[in-house]
C-alpha cells in the first residue's frame, strides 16, 4: 500500500489531472480503492489534495511530498546494499522480482537518497563477483528451488570436474547457495550415501520427482558452510603452516576460518593451524609460494612437493611450452 501510495502522489505531481478510473488502472486497484488510498493521503498525512470538476480530475493545490522518516547513514546504506542483491541472482528466475523490488524501494525513497545503481557502485562495491558461469542456469535455479520447497527428490544428470564423466544421480536437495558468483546446492545422494555439493552448471538435466523426503532436523546451513575452507568437503584434517614474516601481517589480520589457531614466532612469522580438506589446502598454500610451509600433516607436505617439481619441469626448458601455443586450451 505505501508504494502505492507515493505512485498516486507522483502522478498527481504531474498535474495531469487523473480520474478516479485513471488511477485505479496506473496503480492496478479499483477506483473505491482509490478513493480510499486519497482518503488517506488527505486525513492521515495532510496531503492537500483537490478535485477539478472542469477537468475531472485531482490535483494537488500547493508544492507537496510525501512524508518519509529520515535514515540514519547507515540505514541508507543497508537499503544500497540490498539493492545490489539482484547481481547474485542475475541468471535466475529471481531477478525480475529483486529488478521490480529494487525499482520500488528507489521510488519510495526521499529525493535526497534518489540515485541509480551506477551512481552508488561508483562509491561502494558490497559484493564483488569475480565469477561468471558460462552457462544459463536460470532453468535450473528454478527446479532445484521448487524441489527444495516441496521437500521433493531429484534425478540430476551430473557432469563431475574431478571424474569429468557424467553420472546420473538421485538427490535430496537442502539448500542452495551462492560461492564466488556460481550457484551451488547441497542434498544428499544416493549414489554417494552422503551430502554432497552440486555446481549449477554442471547439471545437464534436472527431473523433479514425486517421492517426499524428510530434511534432517540437525541439518543447519549455516553449519554446514561454515566447516568448509572454501568449497571441499569430506574428511578434514589438522594442518599446520609457517607464513613467513612478509607475510604473516596479512595471515592474522584476517578470519579464514572458524578452526583457525595462529602463533606467533619469534622471527616475525606465525604457524597456522586449521582443519581443513587437504585436496583444498593445498591450492590455497601454494598460492602464497615461497612465503607458506607446510609442517604437517607428511602427506600434504608432500603432495605439495611433487606439485613443485612439477611446477620446476614446465619452467626448467627455455624452450617452447610443453603444448604447442597454435592450439589453445579446451573449453
Amino acid at each position: 500500500m505505501l508504494f502505492r501510495l507515493y505512485k498516486l502522489v507522483q502522478e498527481l505531481k504531474r498535474e495531469s489531472y487523473p480520474s478516479s478510473e485513471k488511477l485505479g488502472q496506473i496503480l492496478e486497484v479499483s477506483e473505491r480503492t482509490v478513493d480510499r488510498y486519497l482518503e488517506t493521503l488527505r486525513d492521515d498525512f495532510g496531503a492537500p489534495i483537490a478535485y477539478d470538476r472542469k477537468r475531472k480530475g485531482y490535483y494537488l493545490e500547493k508544492p507537496w511530498s510525501m512524508p518519509f522518516s529520515a535514515l540514519s547513514e547507515g540505514e541508507a546504506l543497508a537499503l544500497f546494499i540490498f539493492l545490489s542483491l539482484v547481481e547474485q541472482f542475475k541468471g535466475t528466475p529471481l531477478e525480475d522480482a529483486f529488478s521490480r523490488l529494487g525499482e520500488k524501494i528507489r521510488f519510495a525513497l526521499p529525493e535526497n537518497l534518489r540515485m541509480s545503481q551506477e551512481e552508488f557502485e561508483m562509491f561502494f562495491s558490497p559484493f564483488l563477483l569475480p565469477l561468471a558461469v558460462r552457462v544459463d542456469v536460470g532453468k535450473t535455479f528454478g527446479e532445484i528451488f521448487r524441489a527444495i520447497t516441496e521437500h521433493r527428490c531429484i534425478l540430476i544428470r551430473y557432469h563431475g570436474l574431478s571424474s569429468r564423466t557424467e553420472t546420473e544421480r538421485k538427490v535430496r536437495p537442502y539448500h542452495l547457495y551462492n560461492f564466488e558468483g556460481v550457484w551451488y546446492f547441497c542434498g544428499f545422494c544416493e549414489l554417494r550415501n552422503e551430502i554432497r555439493d552440486f555446481a549449477l552448471d554442471r547439471i545437464r538435466e534436472v527431473a523433479i520427482l514425486e517421492e517426499i523426503f524428510v530434511r534432517p532436523s540437525r541439518f543447519s546451513p549455516r553449519e554446514y558452510l561454515v566447516k568448509a575452507f572454501r568449497m571441499y568437503r569430506g574428511e578434514l584434517v589438522k594442518i599446520r603452516i609457517r607464513f613467513d614474516h612478509y607475510q604473516a601481517a596479512w595471515i592474522k589480520e584476517r578470519i579464514w576460518h572458524v578452526t583457525q589457531k595462529i602463533e606467533d614466532l619469534p622471527d616475525g612469522g606465525v604457524i597456522f593451524t586449521i582443519q581443513a580438506h587437504p585436496e583444498e589446502i593445498k591450492r590455497w598454500i601454494i598460492g602464497y609460494g615461497a612465503h607458506a610451509e607446510v609442517l604437517e600433516p607428511k602427506s600434504l607436505r608432500e603432495e605439495i612437493r611433487r606439485e613443485i617439481q612439477k611446477l620446476q619441469d614446465f619452467y626448467a626448458s627455455t624452450d617452447s611450452p610443453s603444448f604447442s601455443s597454435q592450439e589453445g586450451p579446451e573449453s
